[in-house]
């Protein structure tokens, strides 16, 4: 499986053990191309909402990642998806390479 990804891929793969597995040594990538819009800037906005209060059960941080989510603004959201176009637009730009020493 690690010889059809890197013969596919090529040095876009990030896979547990595939430089051992492949003989490359590829260190892990300071930030990948991850596309999720929850990456970054949300993520550790709703993070310190969420774990500001210190929740005591496993379905405290569920209810408060909803409501915190609920009560974000519009402004917020727009700020998400402006980070997440020009994420899109470096990612097209490096075509699909990692990224390194870029903060959105």
């Amino acid at each position: 499986m690690f010889r059809f990804l890197g013969e596919y891929f090529g040095n876009r793969v990030i896979a547990l053990d595939f430089p051992k597995f492949t003989g490359t040594e590829k260190d892990w990538p300071p930030y990948s191309p991850d596309l999720t819009l929850c990456d970054y800037f949300l993520w550790g906005t709703l993070k310190d909402t969420v774990y500001g209060n210190h929740p005591s059960t496993l379905d405290e941080p569920e209810l408060a990642i909803c409501v915190a989510r609920n009560s974000s603004s519009v402004e917020i959201s727009k700020d998400v998806m402006s980070n997440f176009i020009l994420r899109l637009r470096h990612l097209i730009f490096s075509n699909g390479e990692h990224f390194a020493n870029i903060v959105f």
